[in-house]
């Protein structure tokens, strides 16, 4: 092969180095898989109707928590948030991990009645809540997995009763972030429904340094090999 063939080669290789995505590994932040309690720190729930037990062998899952809506709450339609000390789960900057791509990742399981709203939620020191809707349409035949960007993003997170909300302000609460967790809207006023939640993680996303140390050093081998081309004799 020549050397010009062998130049060409390199230029190819570098293009295909810069323009091909590099998929890297997420690195979990925080982690409860339920295996052994109702979590550490504690999951409860804001409603004196709903009970929060550990659950096992759901579905192929060893250890869930277990949520259910007690049907003696009467005939109307009930709610409830089922959350946790958001920084005893990450003891990290919240806001930091916002920034940097983070994203809240969960299963979750719906009995024969799925919730009427599903969202994401939590609160911080504005005193408001934020708010995050999920589809339901994935609920009701199994396990559902779901997740939700902790990047700002004002038509997703919803601040507060009527929405609104700055950027500033979401990034200020996540800095000062009491609790986090899921709201579940159940229309269903007889039954005694149940739900599972289960691989509660805080996500994100692994630094792209390494694909433009590799691009540097592509492109430092290329600049190399071109000093070091002998001088072609002239022509006589």
């Amino acid at each position: 092969m020549t050397r010009f063939s062998h130049r060409v080669m390199g230029l190819a290789l570098l293009v295909l180095c810069s323009v091909t995505p590099v998929v890297y590994p997420n690195i979990i932040l925080g982690n409860e898989d339920f295996e052994s309690g109702v979590g550490s720190p504690t999951w409860g729930a804001d409603q004196g109707y709903v009970t929060i037990t550990h659950g096992d062998g759901l579905d192929g899952h060893d250890g869930y928590l277990d949520i259910e809506y007690d049907p003696s709450r009467g005939a109307a339609e009930a709610d409830s948030v089922v959350y946790t000390d958001a920084d005893a789960f990450f003891t990290g900057a919240w806001d930091d991990a916002s920034e940097d791509g983070a994203w809240i990742e969960f299963d979750f399981w719906a009995d024969d009645n799925t919730p009427h709203d599903f969202e994401l939620r939590f609160e911080g020191t504005s005193g408001e809540v934020w708010r995050y809707d999920f589809s339901t349409a994935s609920l009701g035949a199994g396990w559902a997995s779901f997740n939700a960007s902790l990047a700002w993003n004002d038509s997703l997170w919803y601040y507060g009763e009527f929405g609104g909300g700055s950027e500033a302000t979401f990034l200020n609460d996540l800095q000062n972030i009491d609790w986090i967790g899921i709201y579940i809207n159940d229309d269903d006023y007889t039954d005694a429904n149940n739900y599972g939640l289960d691989n509660w993680q805080l996500m994100v996303p692994e630094p792209a340094e390494y694909a433009l140390a590799f691009s540097a050093l592509a492109v430092m081998w290329l600049s190399v090999r071109r000093k070091r081309k002998p001088v072609s004799g002239q022509v006589s």
